[in-house]
């Protein structure tokens, strides 16, 4: 496993991931929930380190967070994969690995149809399953439509298309990350359709926005590392 950038980077990378996740970015809508700034920082340690050191970057610093602020673990000890989940697929996608991150957020999908077909059978209301991720299934599409040039558009120097194309990755990043937190729930906590059915028009926002957050903190600051395919 090679590292596209220096392990000092990586350290940095887990700092910057560690502190996110206790800054509190915006409301989660329709609940007393915070969502923190790791939700639009972390899908860009994996555009701008690469998908491996972006990975090791985004689990340390969930580690670290999880030792320093159990309370943040919502997910026990597994908590810090969904960090390291996302910036793995932005990383691929941004680094022209395209195929890669669209089979990673096609196996979560079908983890998702299996999980929720075994543990939501007889429950009022599990058809939301086949339907809810319909942002993930979009973004799914767009990374097999566009995938080949994202790479190609975050390494211009056209920031329209720097712009898109670090959306377009962070989206994947993070939308992976939202599913696998789902499996988690589901599996963990025995989450309910009924929950779902509440938050089926929130979560797209919320993800959204956090690719966008992400666009603009790395178009302003266009001087950083980018992949450079």
């Amino acid at each position: 496993m090679k590292l596209e950038v220096p392990i000092s980077y990586v350290a940095a990378g887990a700092a910057i991931v560690a502190l996110a996740s206790y800054i509190p970015a915006f409301p989660v809508i329709g609940s007393g929930a915070t969502m923190s700034a790791g939700m639009f920082i972390t899908p860009l340690i994996g555009i701008l380190l690469g998908p491996i050191s972006g990975m090791l970057a985004a689990a340390i610093g969930g580690l670290i967070g999880e030792f320093i602020a159990p309370y943040i673990a919502v997910f026990g000890p597994l908590t810090f994969l969904l960090p390291t989940t996302c910036a793995f697929v932005a990383g691929l996608v941004a680094f022209g690995r395209w195929k890669e991150g669209a089979s990673a957020e096609a196996i979560l999908l079908a983890v998702w149809y299996i999980l929720t077909s075994i543990w939501w059978q007889g429950q009022e209301g599990a058809e939301i399953r086949w339907y809810f991720p319909f942002l993930h299934i979009i973004t799914l599409i767009l990374v097999i439509v566009i995938g080949p040039r994202i790479s190609e558009w975050i390494a211009t120097r056209d920031k329209k298309k720097i712009a898109l194309g670090i959306f377009l990755a962070a989206l994947a990043g993070t939308i992976s990350q939202h599913l696998l937190g789902n499996a988690f729930f589901i599996a963990m906590y025995s989450g309910p359709a009924k929950v779902f059915a509440v938050v089926l028009f929130v979560y797209p926002i919320e993800r959204l926005l956090a690719a966008t957050i992400a666009t603009i903190i790395a178009v302003s600051y266009t001087h950083l590392t980018l992949p450079t395919n």
